[in-house]
């Protein structure tokens, strides 16, 4: 009865040969790698708050060392121009509004000033 049984998940070899699991195996690997790379600063901090164990000083080594690696082949480019812009708006304020423990740049973004922005 069992051999009776068509699933609609199977999936056959392809031209190359290669079975339905195996183009799964390629196609998450790939993911994997490229949210690694992409995200390796994210990687890292989820490392720095992990509980203090042998465990969890090795990961986080490995995790700072592939954040150290994207950063100097600028693959974290891209994230930290919009984390720029983004601490930029953060600290964005109203003419009125109080900035005294603010440093005295903090009017500006992107390099021109806040009453010039408008």
């Amino acid at each position: 009865m069992a051999s009776k049984f068509d699933s609609p998940v199977d999936v056959d070899a392809d031209a190359a040969g290669l079975p339905g699991l195996a183009h799964m195996a390629i196609v998450l690997g790939t993911a994997l790698l490229v949210l690694m790379l992409g995200n390796a600063h994210a990687l890292a901090a989820w490392a720095d708050g992990l509980e203090p164990s042998a465990r969890s000083a090795q990961i986080a080594v490995f995790a700072h060392g592939v954040a150290d690696q994207t950063a100097a082949l600028g693959l974290d480019g891209p994230r930290a121009a919009l984390k720029s812009r983004w601490d930029n708006a953060k600290r964005l304020r109203w003419d009125d509004q109080a900035v005294a423990d603010a440093p005295h740049d903090i009017g500006t973004q992107l390099g021109e000033p806040i009453s010039a922005q408008r």
